[in-house]
């Protein structure tokens, strides 16, 4: 808006001192109150002052529609607040993951605005970008078996092998509070994956092994909380 309004006073040939004058502003801090308000440094602007300011260059209120119209575009406060703690959450991600949350979130926001409270959006974008993170160590671990077992990506096996690594860490998380009894029991089903698929046991047994290794890692580092 200072931009605009230094703009405009240029465009009516007008100095910081004459407009200062004209505004009824005689004394020595008149000419630093326009100053300060054409490079946006006073802390409150009343809207009477702009309409005397334009008045004075000669110009409608029409030639700051598009300032006033950028700026209530802008999102509220409280939203400004919540796209920050999102963003917070999802700090240290690749951008393109970064984006995805956001855009999610500012998505539903639009969607349902009245649904879902500041705390629902900021829990909901810190377990996205938990999920995202456990997800990255997951595939990494799945990189150095296939590395082991000399693998390729697009081979078929490694594909299964994604699937099943995916499927002993949701288990391990599932169980992770229950009695170690009962948690050797769970994964132990897990051994049937490959008789199932037909395919041969041993790279499943080498990734299980991993994941657990993974699970166990993680959970020591406190990533699962």
């Amino acid at each position: 808006m200072g931009k605009r309004l230094k703009f405009l006073r240029g465009q009516a040939g007008l100095t910081q001192s004459e407009v200062a004058r004209r505004l009824g502003r005689t004394g020595p801090g008149g000419k630093s109150w326009v100053s300060q308000l054409e490079n946006g440094r006073l802390p409150e602007v009343r809207l009477g002052d702009v309409l005397e300011f334009l008045r004075i260059c000669g110009r409608g209120f029409d030639a700051m529609l598009d300032v006033t119209d950028a700026y209530t575009s802008l999102p509220t406060v409280e939203e400004e607040r919540v796209r920050q703690a999102v963003g917070k959450a999802v700090q240290g991600l690749p951008y393109r993951l970064k984006a995805r949350i956001v855009r999610y979130d500012t998505k539903l926001a639009a969607r349902f605005p009245k649904a879902r409270s500041v705390e629902q959006r900021v829990r909901q974008a810190e377990r996205q970008a938990r999920a995202v993170r456990w997800e990255r160590r997951l595939h990494r671990t799945w990189n150095e078996v296939l590395n082991e077992l000399h693998v390729g990506c697009s081979d078929p096996l490694a594909v299964h092998l994604w699937a099943y690594g995916q499927k002993v860490f949701a288990t391990l998380r599932r169980i992770r509070s229950v009695r170690p009894v009962w948690r050797d029991k769970a994964v132990a089903k897990l051994d049937t994956w490959a008789a199932e698929h037909e395919l041969p046991p041993e790279p499943f047994v080498r990734m299980k092994q991993a994941v657990v290794t993974l699970f166990a890692d993680m959970q020591r580092s406190g990533e699962l909380d």
